[in-house]
């Protein structure tokens, strides 16, 4: 019997035009509603960052650089983008990245899933640079939110919000066959993108997502740490005898032992 055919389905359309969004993106981010969810995210960052330790820290963008790092107590950090972003210090494709096996103790990627070609390998040569104990944060859109769940009736097809958002719990389960355990999730900006004017008449639901879906918010902030290696010693060869061990002695040869006595 023949089978039919898998269909793969990728995870973007084209290089192309995972290069147009990434544009798009990066010039909305720009916009007042896109300097907004900024504030958002570096808010739950910075105040996440404070309690960090480790000596090496690395921010990957998916556009130019933010300075997201500017409350990172640890004593060296740096920046990556891809070619052509600017106000990074590394230029490089977020598949490829420039760093040795296990050498940065902090890893925060934001937004490079949502418009990354290939999340799995972006994930895994992630995984690769970390340290064991070391931690990977990942900024990233909400889609079951409600500027996630709007962006498919009013701005699919509007600058920046034409990327590929994924769950939580699902970049969970990428994690741990990563050998990451997640740490926790925080979530922010429970408004919609829009202009101040407009975030004003609407900010009673932005009170009403704190309070009512606090794990809902548009953007997202996932930390995970990566699990050390335990080496397990191996058995001993020598067999061992139990201490407080009864030797058996044939009774013949027990009462000989008698009579010669």
């Amino acid at each position: 019997m023949q089978l039919p055919p898998l269909n793969r389905i990728s995870f973007s359309p084209s290089a192309a035009g995972s290069e147009v969004m990434v544009r798009a993106f990066d010039q909305w981010l720009e916009t007042e509603p896109g300097q907004a969810v900024l504030a958002a995210e570096a808010g739950m960052l910075n105040e996440w960052l404070r309690g960090q330790v480790g000596q090496r820290a690395v921010v990957a963008y998916s556009s130019r650089g933010q300075d997201l790092l500017r409350e990172c107590p640890l004593r060296w950090h740096t920046s990556v983008a891809p070619p052509g972003f600017d106000g990074v210090a590394i230029q490089a494709r977020p598949e490829l990245l420039p760093f040795a096996k296990s050498s940065v103790d902090l890893m925060v990627l934001h937004h490079v899933l949502d418009f990354a070609q290939d999340p799995h390998q972006v994930l895994r040569e992630a995984s690769r640079a970390i340290a064991p104990g070391g931690k990977i944060a990942l900024v990233g859109f909400h889609p079951l939110s409600m500027m996630g769940l709007a962006r498919w009736f009013f701005w699919r097809e509007r600058p920046g919000w034409s990327g590929r958002f994924y769950r939580p719990n699902r970049v969970t389960d990428w994690l741990q066959v990563l050998g990451f355990e997640v740490d926790g999730m925080a979530s922010g900006f429970y408004t919609m993108p829009l202009s101040q004017h407009g975030r004003s008449r609407i900010r009673l639901l932005a009170w009403l997502g704190g309070v009512l879906w606090p794990r809902h918010g548009g953007t997202y902030l996932l930390v995970a740490r990566k699990r050390a290696g335990m080496v397990k010693p191996l058995p001993s060869r020598q067999r061992k005898v139990p201490r407080n061990t009864v030797v058996p002695v044939p009774v013949a040869r027990w009462g000989q032992q008698n009579r010669e006595s």
